[in-house]
């Protein structure tokens, strides 16, 4: 009984144990219960606060918000179902645009939702409300409001129901979305007319005192309302410009669209309306051509369309890059006043270029043209069985006007020989002419019914006259004794063949621990350069068997380790090992050999003591410091490994001709160096070669930005930058400067023709070692390099023999 008892007391001790234990756990579960709601309520109450500090917070100053209609955040997710993805009609790097209603009245808005971006982000946002609530037109997309609340940046406009312009011609054909028809020609032609009122009404009609530089021109910011009416939209990057025609606005950095970028802003940073012109010119052969101003799929020459426009149109046979769906349609006469106006658009020089009132004269008559071709056309008297496919006459008459030197050449029929373009008569047998010339004469006299009148109404059908259906004949019969093909002229090097590059060098294969040991391993102290391409090495070899050496003994070398991403890089490697493996010349950097293993990649050249010339020009100190004398005589020396490149036994464009690619021996010899991005010359007579444009900002020349086409005369204006930059000690781009002197060329060309003037722009560290006289015939040479016309420039050997007189002074 005792055990009993003594049992029952235990378990009811270990009861209580277990009750007291499990109220404790209770207590402190509701005590951390209490604290979890303590601080879901402080950050609730954060948030609120925060949300509150977000929407108190004016991204946008009083006088902006005050111009149109500002929408809360939570009738926009209204209006968008809160952003759900079935709403979105287009995308773009600025963010999402979605199709919503506003108020149930307004009707259907587009709501264009931008990333938060940085703080260029913000000021593109405030422009666009500054300038669409300023600036009112029809040809003007309508901004309704915008939204700030919670650091969104949120713009509501009108909705274009038939989308963007670049929409029709090729963006949605290109991703598969083939269900948008066609535009004819006619609604082509309406669209640019419209495009161009709303651009002159930016550039004169604003206001007396300031105009509207739109500055990002393109097909996909020309929108279309249900009538395919064109409105200009997206006003991010605008600026607001002089009313004077003839000032500039200077921009601090070149903003824009790739492929529509106007080459002489690049170059010069000067923003003017001309520069929109140029844009325009750009859209204007996306119109005739049906495709867009960059297309990465095809070849190097044919990837910039203002290039290849301008060179299909030199060559004569713009005629074959015409968007197909055109050509039955389009008639000859509108297709010239057409042309004619896009074309002076690409001029280089703004002051060329036509007034956007002018452009839409140019266009008004192409359009008159067209409508009136709807009353008789040449096509309308053409037999079912006439040979189209061996006699083209659906080939297009284009005409083709040389603005600069006033000469005319045809696409079809007669070409001007003594310019130099030529093109060949298609093989179509006396014969087929006959016979398609006399099967259109019987139908033109017999009554018979006509083929095609897809343009023309049936009235119009029985109202051909005799005297029309002479008319056409006599057009038709010239066209069928004159029908011309174009060969396509293009000039494309063909890739690479790694094994031929290198089985035809006379370089040292290096292996690659070779290269570790001659460099320590590459370590941080070795290090003697770094760009783009890589790394740079010093190293040392044995003089004789170029076997890794005990650093600081034997010869010297840089070994460049190319930091290999992708097919460009892989090519620059061959490119250097192509040219430099072959070329051999005092003033070229010697390439002593290269290593391949596996993806490493490595280039091993002469050490140069001296490094290149821009670290001597611009990273101020005293070791760097080059006298006048020498600074010509480095000149000189890059100027003979140039006219090397350039003779018939190299024929070699380097095509990144500046000062960071010119490097000092020991004996402060300018030696050139970097040849990833070298080209062949042309051949065969021809002028050109048609590539990709590559190179660096500001030493590009202005004819190769903008056609494409490089020659040895593009090296020569590359170097006519470095020369100025070696005699004023300025970088050729310096944005630490004021804006209107960030660029060298444009604040120094007023400099160096006078004598009293020149000496402003000399670089004051050579004071003193050179006469007036001197630096003005540096000057002129200078100049001369710099002309815009090629032709003008002096070729490699005529700089050299300048430069030799100079020194000798």
């Amino acid at each position: 009984m005792t055990d009993n008892l003594n049992g029952v007391a235990i378990l009811i001790t270990l009861l209580n144990i277990l009750v007291y234990k499990l109220q404790e756990v209770q207590t402190k579960l509701k005590e951390a219960q209490t604290q979890l709601q303590q601080a879901q309520t402080k950050l609730q109450e954060a948030r609120k606060t925060g949300l509150r500090e977000a929407e108190k917070t004016e991204r946008l100053p009083l006088s902006v918000r005050q111009l149109c209609r500002r929408f809360s955040l939570k009738e926009i997710q209204c209006a968008t179902n809160d952003f759900q993805e079935e709403f979105v009609i287009g995308r773009g790097g600025f963010g999402l645009v979605y199709k919503g209603i506003i108020d149930y009245n307004q009707g259907d808005v587009a709501i264009k939702r931008l990333k938060l971006l940085s703080k260029q982000g913000s000021k593109e946002f405030q422009t666009e409300i500054e300038m669409l609530s300023q600036f009112q037109h029809s040809n003007l997309v309508s901004l309704i409001g915008y939204c700030d609340d919670c650091e969104e940046m949120i713009l509501v406009y009108d909705y274009m129901s038939r989308g963007t312009l670049a929409d029709h011609l090729h963006k949605k054909v290109r991703k598969g979305e083939s269900s948008l028809p066609s535009l004819s020609w006619e609604q082509r032609l309406k669209i640019c007319i419209g495009a161009a009122h709303g651009l002159d009404y930016l550039h004169t009609g604003t206001s007396t005192e300031n105009r509207v530089i739109h500055r990002d021109v393109k097909t996909t910011n020309i929108l279309l309302d249900e009538n395919f009416a064109a409105k200009i939209s997206d006003f991010g990057l605008s600026k607001i410009g002089p009313a004077n025609q003839t000032c500039t606005y200077v921009s601090t950095r070149v903003k824009g669209t790739p492929g529509y970028i106007d080459p002489y802003y690049v170059s010069t940073h000067r923003l003017t309306r001309k520069t929109d012109v140029y844009a325009f010119g750009v859209v204007l052969f996306e119109v005739l051509c049906g495709r867009p101003a960059l297309d990465m799929s095809r070849d190097e020459d044919q990837m910039n369309l203002a290039g290849w426009a301008q060179h299909c149109f030199k060559e004569g046979f713009l005629d074959q890059i015409i968007d197909p769906r055109l050509k039955v349609n389009i008639s000859s006469d509108s297709l010239n006043a057409y042309v004619d106006i896009s074309i002076k658009c690409l001029q280089y020089q703004p002051k060329r270029r036509p007034t956007m009132a002018e452009i839409v004269v140019g266009l008004e008559s192409a359009l008159a043209m067209q409508v009136k071709s709807r009353d008789y056309s040449l096509f309308e008297i053409l037999p079912t069985d006439y040979p189209q496919e061996e006699g083209d006459c659906s080939m297009l008459e284009v005409k083709n006007i040389d603005h600069n030197q006033g000469n005319e050449f045809t696409g079809v029929g007669t070409v001007n020989d003594s310019n130099g373009w030529h093109s060949k008569k298609q093989k179509m047998t006396f014969t087929e002419r006959i016979s398609g010339l006399l099967s259109v004469t019987a139908q033109a006299f017999s009554g018979e019914k006509i083929v095609n009148f897809s343009n023309v109404s049936q009235r119009k059908k029985q109202k051909i006259t005799l005297t029309k259906k002479i008319g056409g004949l006599l057009s038709v019969t010239a066209r069928v004794f004159s029908v011309k093909r174009h060969a396509k002229t293009s000039n494309v090097q063909k890739p690479w063949n790694q094994d031929d590059v290198l089985k035809s060098s006379n370089l040292k294969s290096f292996a690659c621990i070779d290269l570790k040991i001659a460099t320590r391993n590459f370590c941080r102290d070795s290090m003697i350069g770094e760009g783009g391409f890589g790394s740079v090495f010093k190293g040392w070899i044995d003089e004789n068997t170029f076997a890794a050496a005990k650093w600081g003994t034997g010869m010297a070398i840089a070994v460049k380790r190319l930091r290999i991403e992708g097919y460009q890089g892989y090519e620059a490697w061959l490119a250097e090992i192509s040219c430099l493996g072959t070329l051999c010349h005092p003033n070229l950097v010697k390439l002593i050999g290269y290593c391949l293993e596996d993806e490493l990649r490595f280039l091993v050249y002469e050490f140069m003591p001296h490094g290149s010339l821009d670290n001597h020009l611009f990273r101020r100190g005293p070791d760097q410091l080059l006298t006048w004398n020498l600074r010509i005589s480095i000149a000189l020396g890059a100027a003979k490994g140039l006219a090397y490149l350039h003779s018939p036994e190299a024929n070699v464009i380097h095509r990144d001709f500046k000062t960071s690619n010119i490097l000092i021996d020991s004996k402060y010899e300018g030696k050139l160096s970097d040849f990833g991005m070298a080209k062949d010359g042309p051949e065969n007579e021809r002028s050109h070669v048609s590539t990709r444009v590559m190179g660096t900002c500001g030493y590009v020349a202005p004819e190769y930005l903008v056609t494409g086409h490089i020659t040895t005369k593009s090296d020569v204006y590359s170097f006519g930058i470095v020369l100025l930059e070696i005699l004023t000690g300025r970088r050729v781009n310096d944005r630490n400067l004021p804006g209107q002197t960030q660029g060298l060329v444009s604040w120094a060309k007023p400099h160096l023709t006078s004598k009293r003037k020149i000496k402003n722009v000399m670089d004051v560290r050579i004071e003193g070692q050179y006469t007036v006289r001197t630096a003005l015939q540096a000057s002129s040479l200078v100049l001369k390099c710099l002309s815009i016309d090629p032709k003008i420039r002096p070729d490699a050997n005529q700089v050299v023999k300048e430069l030799d007189k100079l020194q000798n002074l």
